[in-house]
């Protein structure tokens, strides 16, 4: 009976975004990845978005450590990222 099931092909990294969910951005050469707040602030100045920088455990039972908060515009990150071009 077991001959019938087929495992879905998923690769780690997926694995572990389906875990942590859609706000949260990993990054691709350390244990350590961002983690958005569903809610941002509007004000005059501009969106201001909560981002917590933070540090996996080597054991999934464990919490993840946050290391810091920054508090970011959204302008300031569309900005910043149309200046970024691929290395080719």
């Amino acid at each position: 009976m077991d001959t019938k099931i087929k495992k879905f092909p998923i690769s780690y990294s997926e694995r572990r975004k389906n875990m942590k969910g859609p706000l949260c951005v990993e990054c691709q050469v350390s244990g350590r990845y961002l983690r958005f707040h569903e809610k941002s602030d509007v004000l005059k100045a501009g969106e201001f978005i909560t981002v917590d920088v933070m540090a996996m455990q080597n054991e999934e039972d464990k919490p993840a450590k946050k290391i810091c908060e920054l508090v970011i515009t959204r302008e300031d990150i569309m900005e910043a990222l149309k200046h970024i071009s691929p290395d080719e």
